[in-house]
């Protein structure tokens, strides 16, 4: 029961609350944006939250692969990332996510 994320159905969003971060305000990501723009937003709390320690390495794989998976349209484009969310995240933050997806394979569903 240590590090079980929170998912409010009603808003589709997920809350990081574990023992290291008790104390420390809960990160609350949109699980399911509906542009790139909020897309590339919604990655950048998760990086932040990632290396501020607010959120475990495991919960961040889980929403970059969630993301890939589900929102592919909007995360890549022929050359690896869309170049919006690129730009928008920036080098560090981008170069952290293509660290996430190493071994990542999408299914063609």
């Amino acid at each position: 029961m240590s590090e079980l994320p929170v998912i409010h159905k009603e808003q589709n969003q997920l809350q990081c609350e574990s023992k290291s971060t008790k104390g420390v305000q809960p990160i609350n990501i949109l699980k399911n944006p509906t542009t790139v723009k909020l897309l590339a937003s919604q990655v950048i709390l998760a990086c932040d939250g990632y290396i501020a320690l607010k959120m475990p390495e495991k919960q961040f794989r889980e929403l970059i692969t969630h993301f890939a998976s589900k929102h592919g349209g909007k995360f890549f484009s022929k050359d690896g990332l869309n170049p919006t969310v690129a730009i928008r995240i920036g080098k560090k933050r981008a170069e952290l996510v293509n660290i996430m997806l190493s071994g990542f394979q999408m299914s063609f569903n």
